[in-house]
């Protein structure tokens, strides 16, 4: 499951939809202000809470949606080429499977 620029992408598309591509110090401002609105201290790296701030504050239905729409305007390109996109929604949704039953 890759995510081209970054793994930002992907928890961006719980918030908005984007296939700009921008630099990954843009995501980490994006993200970090969505936080911030969100009363949260910001966007870190590496925070042990990312999971449970996406599934509280984001929408991972929107997220998934986004990250299709993204994947099908890059047919035919490589991950290389695909910048902005993401597969990680491809293996949230198997994991989804297990987690719902």
């Amino acid at each position: 499951a890759w995510s081209n620029q970054c793994i930002e992408y992907w928890f961006l598309l719980h918030f908005e939809y984007l296939q700009a591509d921008i630099q990954r110090d843009q995501y980490i401002r994006k993200l970090d202000k969505y936080f911030k609105d969100l009363g949260l201290d910001g966007y870190q790296k590496h925070r042990s809470d990312i999971f449970s701030i996406l599934k509280t504050h984001g929408n991972l239905n929107l997220a998934i949606r986004w990250a299709k729409k993204r994947m099908n305007e890059c047919v035919g390109k490589t991950p290389s080429q695909s910048a902005p996109a993401t597969r990680v929604h491809e293996l949230v949704v198997k994991l989804l499977r297990y987690i719902h039953h």
